[in-house]
């Protein structure tokens, strides 16, 4: 029967050398939003004549404004991104030229738009609203 001290010394040994040969590991995560929270339009809106003001008292400055042949749009739009990067590489850079690493990543975009399209005159005329959507609602919104 073997000393239990000399599988504790072994157990050590391979865990030692497992970590030199894995080398550096490293987790990157991100997290960006670009623009403000949009807060979902009541259906009301549409029903009574709603002036340009009211929205902008409602929801503030726009995210963009486009300019539509005599009517015009108000865009908000609230852009949200996650990213994971894990990388493990081995630190042989000055012995060998080729540096053995891995690498994953992975990314997540969500949208959150609300567009306003309002007459000439400033009174609503359309508005549309996506929540948590992959893609942008106002790249889509003519297709």
């Amino acid at each position: 029967m073997g000393c239990p001290f000399n599988s504790i010394i072994r157990a050590g040994a391979a865990l030692l050398m497992a970590i030199a040969l894995l080398g550096c590991v490293s987790l990157r995560i991100e997290k960006v939003q670009k623009g403000g929270d949009v807060l979902p339009p009541a259906v009301e809106l549409l029903q009574k004549k709603t002036l340009l003001a009211e929205i902008l008292s409602g929801y503030g400055a726009p995210t963009d404004i486009v300019d539509m042949n005599g009517e015009f749009a108000l865009l908000y739009r609230r852009a949200l991104y996650r990213g994971v990067k894990v990388s493990m590489g081995v630190p042989l850079k000055s012995a060998l030229l080729p540096n053995p690493s891995m690498e994953a990543t992975g990314n997540l975009s969500r949208y959150d738009t609300a567009v306003f399209i309002f007459t000439a005159d400033g009174v609503l005329k359309d508005m549309k609203y996506e929540k948590g959507t992959s893609r942008s609602l106002w790249e889509d919104y003519w297709k």
